[in-house]
């Protein structure tokens, strides 16, 4: 795997560690900045993607996370459950870093969890085929 990937890939681990490091130890626990992290790392997982196959004319600037995987679904075979997961981990992309925007709860950053860890799993199998 060349830097690059590589460089992307800390990025994303480091999302997805504070998010779970915030849900473990942290009380009251910060939902918002969990499932923003989440957010993050399931959003640069798919912009991985987007680099390990070539970046024609640069990066989408987008949070939308399944208008990323449509740029990339021609090129790699995305599970319709993961536009779900997208779906869902997208609205904390923006609305999460401002307050009152969202009200979340335990069962929301679990699941944020949940779905970030799929995507970050599923963009690493992709690199290896």
């Amino acid at each position: 795997m060349n830097d690059v990937l590589q460089e992307w890939l800390k990025y994303i681990e480091q999302d997805l560690s504070v998010a779970k490091h915030l849900y473990d130890k942290f009380y009251p626990k910060p939902f918002e900045i969990i499932c923003y992290h989440c957010e993050q790392a399931a959003e640069k997982a798919v912009k991985m993607l987007i680099v390990n196959k070539g970046s024609q004319g640069g990066l989408p600037r987008s949070h939308d996370i399944s208008f990323l995987l449509n740029q990339i679904n021609h090129m790699y075979s995305i599970p319709d459950e993961y536009y779900d997961y997208a779906d869902t981990l997208s609205k904390y992309g923006v609305a999460a870093r401002y307050p009152n925007e969202l009200f979340l709860d335990d069962f929301d950053a679990m699941e944020a969890i949940k779905y970030s860890e799929k995507i970050v799993s599923w963009a690493k199998s992709q690199l290896n085929d």
